[in-house]
C-alpha cells in the first residue's frame, strides 16, 4: 500500500514559525522520509519578504502543496462560496486562490502538487479552479468513492481524508504511544484489505512549537485588524524538547512499517494520472451522498466559521456534481 506523510504549513503571525517548520523538514530529512509540505500562499510570500531563503531551501527537499492563499482569514472557503452557483463559485475560487497557486510557483519554484483545504472549509467549485489554475490533485477530500480510495473528481485526483496525528498531544509520550498504535494498526488493516492509498496526517509545525493554533482569533467569524493579529502562545523549551522527540519517533515508526511504500503526492500524481477512471453508476452515487453530504453539514462546527453559518447551497452544488466523482482502475 502506498501512503503520504502530510504536514500543514500555515502561521501567518508568528515569525518563529518559519523556525519551526525548518525544523520539522529537517528531521524527516534526517528520517530519511520526503513528506508533502501544504503551504499557505501568504506564508511562502512572508517567508521571501524576510528573505528567509534558508527555510525556503529545506522546505524544497519536500514535495510542496499548496494550503489556500489565506487559510482561516475570513472570507474562507465555504464562506466565500456560500451563496454561489457552479459557474460564479468557479469564478471566485480562481479569483481568491490563484495568488496563493502564482506564490507557491514564484517562492519555491514549483507548481503545488495539490490543493489542501485549511480545517474543515470546502466547496466543489475549487476543484474546478485548481484544475484550470494547473493544480493536479487534492488532499483532505470531501469526496468518496464506496470503497474510500483514492478517485477523480471534476478531472483532478482526489485523495480522501485518512490517518490524522493530534499534534496537540505531542509533548504526552502515553498520547503519542496511543496514537501510533491506533495509526499503525489502521494502516496495516488497510493494507491487508487492498487499499492503494492513505494519507498519514503527521501535524502542523506551528501547533508543535505552539500551545494552541495560531488561527484561534479568527473564530466565529471574527476577523480582527492585523495590527491586532497576536501569536499563540509557545511551549517551554523542555516541552517543546519533548514534542520534537516524539515527532521524530512517530515518523521513524511510519517509516518502518512493513508493506507501507511512502509517496509524496507528486510521486503519487505521476502514478495515478495515466490510469483510466470511470464515472460512478448512479446506485454508487447514492451510496457516497449521505457521507459527503454528513462531512459537508459537518463544516459548521469548524470554529473558524461564524456560528449561524448555512450550508444547504454548498450541499445543493455538490450533489449536482456527483457525475463527476470517477474511480480509477487501480491495479492489484
Amino acid at each position: 500500500m502506498f501512503a503520504t506523510l502530510l504536514m500543514d504549513v500555515e502561521d501567518l503571525i508568528d515569525p518563529d514559525s518559519d523556525d519551526i517548520a525548518k525544523v520539522c523538514a529537517d528531521i524527516l530529512v534526517e528520517e530519511g522520509v520526503q513528506a508533502t509540505l501544504c503551504i499557505v500562499g501568504e506564508k511562502a510570500r512572508l517567508l521571501e519578504k524576510r528573505l528567509r531563503r534558508d527555510v525556503i531551501t529545506t522546505l524544497l527537499q519536500h514535495d510542496i502543496g499548496f494550503h489556500t492563499d489565506f487559510h482561516s482569514v475570513h472570507p474562507t472557503i465555504a464562506e466565500f462560496l456560500k451563496d454561489k452557483s457552479w459557474e460564479e463559485g468557479i469564478v471566485e475560487a480562481i479569483k481568491h486562490e490563484a495568488p496563493g497557486v502564482e506564490a507557491i510557483e514564484r517562492v519555491f519554484g514549483v507548481l503545488p502538487s495539490c490543493w489542501g483545504g485549511p480545517g474543515n472549509t470546502w466547496g466543489p467549485q475549487i476543484c474546478e479552479a485548481m484544475r484550470q489554475l494547473g493544480v493536479p490533485s487534492f488532499v483532505y477530500g470531501f469526496t468518496s468513492v464506496p470503497e474510500q480510495q483514492v478517485h477523480r473528481f471534476e478531472g483532478i485526483i482526489a485523495y480522501p481524508e485518512g490517518h490524522y496525528f493530534s499534534d496537540s498531544v505531542f509533548h504526552l509520550d502515553s498520547s503519542v504511544e496511543r496514537h501510533l498504535e491506533r495509526v499503525t494498526s489502521g494502516l496495516q488493516s488497510e493494507s491487508n484489505s487492498g487499499i492503494f492509498w492513505s494519507q498519514i496526517f503527521i501535524g502542523h509545525p506551528t501547533r508543535i512549537q505552539h500551545t494552541c493554533f495560531w488561527d484561534e482569533i479568527f473564530a466565529n467569524g471574527v476577523n480582527p485588524d492585523v495590527i491586532d493579529w497576536k501569536p499563540a502562545e509557545k511551549k517551554r523549551p523542555l516541552e517543546l524538547e519533548q514534542t520534537l522527540e516524539n515527532f521524530r519517533k512517530i515518523v521513524r515508526a511510519i517509516r518502518n512499517l512493513p508493506n507501507i511504500k511512502l509517496r509524496t503526492i507528486r510521486e503519487m500524481n505521476a502514478i495515478l494520472s495515466p490510469l483510466p477512471s470511470f464515472p460512478l453508476n448512479s446506485s454508487e452515487q447514492e451510496e457516497v451522498w449521505e457521507p459527503i453530504k454528513s462531512k459537508l453539514e459537518g463544516m459548521v462546527e469548524w470554529p473558524i466559521l461564524p456560528r449561524d453559518f448555512e450550508v444547504s447551497s454548498i450541499c445543493n452544488v455538490m450533489q449536482q456534481r456527483l457525475p463527476q466523482i470517477e474511480r480509477f482502475a487501480l491495479p492489484a
